[in-house]
């Protein structure tokens, strides 16, 4: 497990307890933010998506 993902739970989880504890609105959509974050990090594992490994460029001049 790399340090990307160990973040990743860490983000998911004060998400959460930020979100059980508070009642504010703003509280929430940052608590909201961080579980996105987290969850994104978990999965993935790096912080950084290269938007050029979808696409294939052309060898013609």
């Amino acid at each position: 497990m790399n340090k990307v993902r160990i973040i990743g739970i860490a983000a998911t989880i004060s998400g959460v307890l930020i979100g059980y504890f508070f009642n504010r609105t703003e509280v929430h959509l940052l608590s909201g933010i961080l579980i996105g974050l987290g969850i994104g990090w978990i999965i993935s594992g790096r912080f950084i998506v290269n938007g050029d490994t979808g696409f294939r460029k052309s060898r013609l001049r």
